[in-house]
């Protein structure tokens, strides 16, 4: 019969989330734990260590009064960096080694956004504990009164209250907001009275409390404020943090009920409230593994699979700074097989893995566990007194324990009692009635479960070996005493299954500040052969690695000796043999380059409870928090024999929601746990984290070295329902495995019901146009499952509504859509259906229920909001009111005052303002004067004549085969190159080639000249006309009148202004147009010309054939349309290459009608951004139609010369005859 214990040191990666060291006993906190980090630096550390003692003395007095003489602060340890030197503390004190402390404050680098001031981080809900407080080491190096907000954030940690303030920018906890009896009030709790003040984007909220104020502390740390808000002095209708998270409870009636008092507190008076300070570094670490030796322990392969995972866990994975003991254990008596001794030299190492048995002892009654620990408890305390304290670990291995255990019940006492933490790992299977869990809990250890899973008669599968090994160096991570940097970590798992794939290819990731010592290593069963054909990694820069190596082949791994240093993309390629019954693990480590480098790590725990189980996972690169990961739990609960009987995956989110998630943006994620599908047993949580395709993102690097160089800044103002981001950059590919969860299951904590699933940030806006309420809040979680139905009720009393939510009145005309946990939902309340609430104030909530039915249990009433939708505004009428109308119950009669009392306020005098106005009167009537005699002196100055020569230019569009798209370069670009003189003409701005003007601000005014020219050229048009066919007449020459009928000015018709694009096909005709200036507009009366810029019209005409560059009809149709707008054609048209692939290609045709229509495309794609250029597209579109008029006319000439015929006579002509459209630019005239 055997027992044994192993004794070591190990390194941490936080698994579970412990609640810190300090011990509440007699009314006073010991061991309070405040960690300094390496980060900062020793060149103040005295003056810092002061001003911390300074601190938590004042902490102690200032808690003491809140509290009613309750509590107060009787020890403090501060552990120091490694790197500081003894001398920081003085000569009269002596520093000594940890032992395992969980620190409760972190004192570190500037935060980026609560910048040097303390703050609490807290993932649980009310009544919860927080997981740390945190501050700046620049808060410590001048002497400053840090009591009461230590005492404020002490409060948070401790005992789960929330602040009672708001806000600013928050929608759910507002820093003002609009009650039942004032439009503003500012969101808060206090004794007395609190200042209202109509600014609410920035509060002081010192300057807010009443002089005799005494509460509350959560409100304001001001020097009248010593006490908390208690049942008689908490508003419990403020939106505070506190009120939504803890049921509208005051801030002491949560503490009241803490465990630190509900047993009772003694007062003393005249007691001695200065606390005792020791200081220690973190040195070493002691572990004594203690296993059952007993049958119940062999299951297959189970045995050999638990020495091999302790061999390569000693020789491996421990550091140096460990001990390590061990002793077994049988059905009556504990057995010491090695005493504890230091990690220093390989032997050293080998003897702990050589003393545990080949095979167990024959009992198959449960082990005395109370032997072992007894032993293991007289190991590490004769150690301690030989060679001082330590961090010191027990850790069980055993397959579970009898319900009634009388004698480990007391040996558990014993070693909480001296510090000493047990980790446990349940193991091969559940055997016994209990879990290993509950020593872990009562001690602040950790617990794993490793079930054996059964492959065949003989053997196990190798997932066993493979998760035992990884829990091994998860106790090693937690348990470490030093700097986590020096820990590896894994950056990359996969299983290889026999999926008919005889290649495997895979990658990871080696991000930044990640590199050597980095192992690539593959798991296999069978040690004699591998079956593994071969092995090739391949780095970033293509280097290739193909050697294999076996020097841990007796481990089951296979490793290829890479040098893995270069950052970036690694690729794996594992040729296996097809048919391996066994699967293969492929695992990589790696180490942070130096030991303060930020890289990502993540943790998880639980709530520790059962009903409801939430779950969280925290994701941060450094200090700083990891957004948009992706992070995937596993869940899997064994059946009978080793099987897998339920398996399932969530995701968790960080929502801030309030339910469990309490803030976004703070890098925590959860969600809760449903076991109803699962029935009792022992579930296990195996969590990855991951980039989530590279959407992950995080703050910068660089913030708090900028930080540093700020002023200090101890006030913070963060955080309420989000976490404000300040600037991010985004992360590389990553990947983090957590070490597995374990929580047991019972019957009876599946039998109660559970109230969870609260809406915690709902938000209303209200969009008066529609007289509808838009209400928005994320998705409840309802303990595990999909919320099924909604509840929404309103009132007119706030009061009403949250005292008796069930007798409020229910919204009945629609419902909002169930969506899963974490989704937006959005629901509008439509005051049509309901317009008797129209000018109501309204206050609404929501309740989620998990089932459809009726009878189902509803989750907690959600946040209120206040919902005010005005009846729409009355036609307007003829007559004018000076005053304002009182009639509007959303302006009451205090704020028809507002302005005099600012007048009043700030000691305005009413002498002074009527001079004053009476000055500014004056001035802007002698500025009115001035700017009239400039525009009528403008107006008299004569027309300047461009002396600008005409310049010939002939325009070849050529259609290709694919529709007629070309490729051609920006017209911008062209003009850059090749017509430098003219950008100032075209409104190019040479510094910036981007740069775009937009016309839209002159669009009615343009739209209104072009229709009355419209109308001026309609008349010219008609006798123009008239007086050419009476002299074609007498002429007799038809050819005359076709001619002249072709020269006439071509007129916008009005219906043409709405035309819409259509799809349309390129045809070869030949089309020849002109576009005639159009005269000089007349008046009329009741239409006023207006004076139209067209320099803007040229510069859309740019922005268009850029892009529309593609499409050669658009371009003909903007060039068109430019002409026939009256500004001349563009000065980039002449220059421009519409098709560089066929310069000497002459006789090119173009459609006339597909020019209309693209002009009429042009028009529909630009009449919200351009409304001039619509009516200009009309006018092209115009041109386009009158000149297809004359295909009839000339068909045969047409059929004859491929195109050529056809005139269009103003300032060009086809003179040469040769089919092409020839345009020649007219002088260039004023724009109008």
């Amino acid at each position: 019969m055997r027992t044994f214990v192993l004794f070591a040191t190990t390194l941490v990666c936080v698994v579970a989330s412990v609640m810190g060291s300090a011990v509440f006993q007699s009314g006073a906190y010991d061991n309070v734990v405040v960690s300094i980090k390496d980060s900062v630096s020793a060149e103040n550390c005295k003056t810092i260590i002061n001003n911390v003692e300074a601190a938590f003395t004042g902490g102690s007095k200032s808690l003491h009064e809140a509290l009613g003489g309750k509590a107060y602060f009787r020890s403090v340890t501060v552990m120091l960096p490694l790197n500081w030197p003894d001398h920081c503390v003085g000569h009269l004190r002596v520093i000594t080694s940890s032992q395992g402390e969980t620190p409760d404050v972190h004192i570190g680098l500037p935060h980026p956004v609560h910048g040097d001031a303390l703050w609490t981080q807290q993932s649980q809900g009310c009544g919860r504990p927080g997981d740390a407080i945190f501050a700046s080491y620049r808060l410590f190096q001048e002497p400053r009164d840090l009591s009461k907000e230590l005492t404020k954030q002490w409060s948070k940690y401790r005992y789960g209250v929330f602040d009672e303030v708001g806000y600013v920018g928050d929608a759910v906890y507002p820093s003002c907001y609009a009650s039942e009896t004032s439009r503003s009030d500012v969101n808060g709790c206090s004794d007395k009275p609190i200042s209202q003040t109509r600014i609410c984007d920035s509060i002081n909220t010192t300057s807010l409390v009443h002089p005799e104020a005494k509460t509350s502390l959560m409100f304001s740390t001001a020097s009248q404020v010593t006490k908390f808000c208690d049942a008689s002095s908490h508003d419990r209708y403020a939106p505070t943090k506190q009120n939504a998270l803890c049921g509208r409870r005051s801030i002491m009636e949560v503490i009241n009920v803490h465990p630190d008092f509900t047993k009772g507190v003694n007062l003393f008076a005249n007691q001695n409230l200065t606390p005792t300070f020791i200081f220690k570094k973190e040195m070493l670490t002691r572990y004594v593994v203690v296993i059952e030796d007993t049958k119940d322990m062999m299951e297959r392969e189970s045995w050999s699979f638990l020495r091999l995972a302790i061999r390569k866990w000693a020789v491996h994975d421990l550091p140096a700074n460990t001990e390590v003991g061990l002793v077994s254990t049988n059905d009556s008596s504990a057995n010491r097989l090695h005493d504890l001794s230091r990690l220093h030299t390989s032997d050293a190492r080998d003897q702990v893995a050589s003393n545990i048995p080949y095979s167990t002892g024959d009992s198959r009654l449960p082990a005395c566990l109370a032997c072992a620990l007894k032993e293991a408890i007289q190991m590490l305390e004769t150690r301690a007194s030989l060679l001082g304290p330590a961090s010191s670990v027990i850790v069980v291995i055993a397959p579970g324990t009898s319900a009634y255990t009388p004698d480990l019940v007391k040996q558990v006492g014993e070693a909480k009692g001296k510090n000493i933490r047990i980790a446990t790992v349940t193991y091969p299977m559940l055997k016994r009635s209990k879990s290993l869990d509950w020593m872990a809990d009562k001690t602040g250890g950790i617990s794993f479960t490793v079930t054996e899973n059964r492959y065949n008669m003989a053997l196990s599968y190798l997932s066993t070996y493979f998760k035992l090994t990884n829990v091994m160096r998860n106790i090693m991570e937690t348990y470490y005493q030093g700097n986590k940097g020096d820990l590896p970590i894994e950056i990359h798992r996969r299983e290889l299954t026999d999926d008919g794939r005889t290649v495997v290819t895979g990658s990871f990731v080696l991000e930044d500040n990640m590199g050597e010592p980095a192992k690539f290593t593959v798991y296999t069963h069978n040690t004699e052969n591998p079956l593994i054909k071969a092995i090739t990694l391949t780095s970033p820069s293509q280097r290739v690695y193909s050697t294999r190596s076996d020097s841990l082949l007796s481990l089951k791994m296979l490793s290829v000796p890479a040098v893995i240093n270069e950052t970036g993309t690694w690729t794996y390629h594992i040729e296996r043999f097809q048919g391996s019954p066994q699967p293969h693990y492929v695992q990589v480590m790696a180490k942070p380059l130096w030991k303060n480098l930020p890289v990502v790590n993540a943790r998880a725990w639980t709530s520790g409870t059962t009903n409801p189980l939430a779950i969280y996972a925290e994701v941060k690169r450094g200090n700083f928090p990891v957004l948009g990961a992706k992070v995937e739990v596993f869940v899997t609960r064994p059946g009978l024999n080793g099987s897998n009987s339920h398996r399932e995956k969530f995701d968790l989110l960080d929502t801030g929601s309030g339910d469990p998630d309490l803030m976004k943006g703070d890098g925590i994620y959860s969600r809760y746990f449903n076991p109803m599908i699962g029935g009792p047993g022992i579930y296990t949580f195996e969590i990855t984290v991951s980039d989530s395709s590279s959407n992950a993102y995080t703050w910068q690097n660089s913030l708090p070295r900028n930080i540093e160089k700020n002023p200090i800044n101890i006030e913070s103002h963060c955080c309420g329902s989000f976490m404000t981001s300040p600037s991010v950059e985004q992360l590389n590919p990553f990947q983090r495995i957590i070490a597995p969860l374990s929580v047991t299951y019972t019957s009876e904590d599946l039998s109660s019901s559970i109230n969870v699933g609260r809406v915690g940030d709902l938000r209303a806006d209200i969009i008066k146009p529609d007289l509808k309420a838009r209400l928005t809040w994320t998705s409840p979680d309802m303990g595990g499952n999909s919320v099924a139905r909604y509840e929404i009720r309103y009132s007119q009393s706030l009061r009403s509504l949250l005292n008796d939510f069930d007798s409020a009145p229910v919204w009945t005309h629609g419902s909002p859509l169930p969506l899963a946990p974490g989704s937006e939902t959005a629901f509008s309340m439509d005051m049509n259906k309901m317009p008797e609430l129209l000018d109501q104030s309204l206050f609404v909530a929501v309740k989620g229920y998990d089932r459809v039915e009726s009878g189902s249990v509803p989750g907690p009433i959600s946040n209120w909001v206040r919902v005010f939708v005005p009846s729409p505004p009355p036609p307007p009428s003829l007559t004018t009111h000076s005053s304002v109308s009182s009639a509007d119950p959303s302006w009451t009669a205090a704020d028809q005052n507002i302005i005099p009392s600012i007048t009043r306020d700030i000691g305005m005098n009413y002498d002074l303002v009527v001079p004053i106005a009476g000055v500014l009167m004056l001035l802007s009537l002698l500025l009115l004067m001035y700017c009239v005699f400039c525009v009528m002196k403008r107006s008299r100055k004569p027309e300047k004549q461009s002396p600008k020569q005409e310049k010939p230019l002939n325009v070849s569009v050529i259609p290709n085969g694919n529709g007629g798209a070309l490729n051609i370069s920006s017209p911008i670009n062209a003009i850059k190159t090749e017509l430098e003189s003219h950008f100032e003409p075209c409104l190019i701005d040479t510094s910036d080639s981007k740069k775009r003007y937009s016309v839209a601000q002159y669009g009615p005014a343009l739209t209104n000249e072009l229709i009355y020219n419209h109308q001026q050229q309609q008349q010219q048009q008609s006798s123009q006309t008239a007086m050419q066919v009476q002299q074609s007449s007498s002429s007799s020459s038809p050819s005359a009148a076709a001619a002249a009928a072709t020269s006439a000015p071509i007129v916008v018709p009005q219906p043409v202004l709405q035309s819409t694009s259509q799809h349309h096909h390129p045809h070869h005709h030949n089309h020849r147009s002109s576009a005639a200036q159009s005269p000089e507009p007349q008046k009329k009366s009741g239409s006023v010309p207006v004076q139209v810029p067209s320099m803007p019209l040229h510069q859309a005409m740019v922005d268009y054939v850029w892009q529309q560059r593609a499409n050669p009809f658009a371009v003909a149709a903007a060039a068109a349309a430019a002409y026939s707008a009256g500004g001349g054609l563009p000065c980039w048209l002449p220059k421009l290459d519409l098709d560089p692939h066929h310069h000497h290609h002459h006789g090119a045709l173009v459609n006339r009608s597909a020019v209309a229509a693209a002009a009429a495309d042009y028009s529909s794609a630009f009449r919200p951004v351009y409304p001039v250029t619509v009516a200009a597209a009309a006018a092209a579109a115009a041109v386009a139609a009158a000149a297809a008029d004359d295909d009839d006319d000339n068909n045969d000439d047409e059929e004859d010369d491929g195109g050529g015929g056809g005139r269009v006579t103003e300032c060009g002509a086809d003179d040469d005859e040769d089919g092409e459209i020839d345009i020649e630019t007219c002088p260039d005239e004023k724009d109008t």
